[in-house]
């Protein structure tokens, strides 16, 4: 179905309803105006899956913003090879049964490089149909899987994984606190299976005893039951990976209602809660750190660079709710786009096979964040190197005030 602006929407599906669509899809497609005008020939097209419609289409709208930044930083400095970068935008309502339709309807239009899905269970449903089309894509996954180089050949991960936030998770821990007790609680999704397995591996392996381990649907309206049941299994710190606002409010009102503040360690959705109104006062304490990057945080000896601060100011002209401040900044998708513009000139090439080479022998690459690197079996440009514990709930700082919150105090 289309919209009177020319977008495609997916709407969710059974099996029987994606067979018949990718039956019909070239029929489809071949509509004039299907996905608006025509392309020039000095014009260079950039899938743009997201949700446009469903219930997550407003919580993932600020997950593009640093992707349009870095779009319109592109164009504003000649493009890529002399074209200029178009979106062909696709909506997929955010659901995993819509993305191997989406993918076929942007292969069909001559896409070769795609910004999204968000979601790991999102992209891993993408890569389905993308990967064997050579299509190079950045979906915001974190599950570590989605940075296999030789499962996912064309699938470039610009995000640090669940892996590397187990091992931040298992640092801060053992060496910041004295407790040796830990439960685990983690979202029903593939990052929250990913983020467990990787944990079950890194918290004994610092010398932690998991007590207790629980998977909470997401978007829970009650999180108290699972946190009870860690509390009596007598955890004394709590690693938690819930991504979404609604579980992480849900999470830190768990807390209060049994009173309860053990040492938390988690997902960087978790600074969610320090935005005004995000949660009562009374669910607020100072021992809850989350999974940054490391150059958005700080210390008495270190502040963020001039690069990184000029960045999020460009972040925070686009006037975006609060909440939605911390993922909008943390996007991968501003680092792809620049890292696939760096590759395609470098190479000189629009072909797929060719850039895939040069992406695979990168090194030392200045993104955003710090060094990138990929190399043929790893696809994940970011390392645990990159990630720090960030403090969520934190004392007033001229960086906090200033930045709205984006720069936290390191753990």
């Amino acid at each position: 179905m289309k919209t009177e602006s020319g977008k495609i929407i997916a709407s969710p599906m059974g099996r029987r309803g994606l067979l018949k669509a990718g039956a019909g899809a070239a029929a489809l497609l071949a509509m004039p105006g299907i996905v608006g005008r025509a392309l020039a020939d000095d014009e260079l097209k950039i899938g743009w899956v997201r949700p446009l419609t469903g219930p997550l289409a407003s919580s993932f709208e600020a997950l593009y913003a640093a992707g349009d930044i870095a779009l319109d930083e592109i164009n504003e400095a000649g493009g890529i090879l002399g074209r200029r970068l178009v979106k062909v935008e696709i909506d997929d309502a955010a659901a995993p049964a819509n993305q191997p339709i989406v993918m076929r309807e942007l292969i069909h239009q001559g896409v070769k490089f795609v910004v999204g899905p968000v979601g790991s269970s999102q992209t891993l449903a993408s890569l389905a149909v993308s990967t064997p089309a050579q299509v190079i894509q950045s979906g915001y996954i974190t599950a570590s899987e989605g940075g296999d180089g030789e499962r996912y050949p064309y699938h470039y991960q610009c995000v640090f994984t669940v892996d590397a936030q187990a091992v931040k998770y298992a640092e801060y821990i053992s060496q910041r606190t004295e407790h040796r007790r830990v439960g685990i609680l983690v979202e029903d999704s593939a990052a929250g299976t990913s983020v467990l397995s990787a944990m079950q591996t890194e918290l004994p392996a610092a010398g932690l005893e998991i007590v207790g381990e629980h998977v909470a649907p997401m978007r829970s309206t009650d999180m108290t039951s699972f946190l009870r049941a860690l509390r009596s299994a007598g955890a004394e710190a709590l690693c938690v990976f819930v991504s979404n606002n609604i579980d992480v409010t849900q999470f830190f009102v768990g807390l209060q209602r049994l009173n309860w503040q053990p040492t938390v360690v988690g997902h960087t959705g978790l600074t969610f809660a320090a935005a005004e109104g995000s949660v009562p006062d009374g669910a607020r304490f100072p021992d809850a750190y989350a999974a940054l990057y490391e150059s958005l945080t700080y210390t008495d000896d270190s502040e963020p660079n001039e690069r990184v601060r000029a960045y999020i100011r460009k972040i925070m002209a686009l006037n975006l709710p609060p909440a939605a401040l911390p993922p909008a900044a943390t996007s991968p998708y501003y680092d792809f786009l620049h890292v696939l513009k760096h590759a395609i000139e470098q190479t000189n090439s629009l072909e797929t096979p060719v850039i895939k080479e040069y992406l695979d022998q990168l090194t030392d690459y200045d993104g955003m964040f710090g060094s990138m690197a990929f190399t043929a079996q790893n696809h994940t440009g970011y390392g645990p190197e990159a990630a720090a514990m960030g403090q969520v709930f934190a004392e007033p700082h001229p960086l906090l005030d200033e930045y709205m919150g984006l720069f936290r105090p390191r753990g």
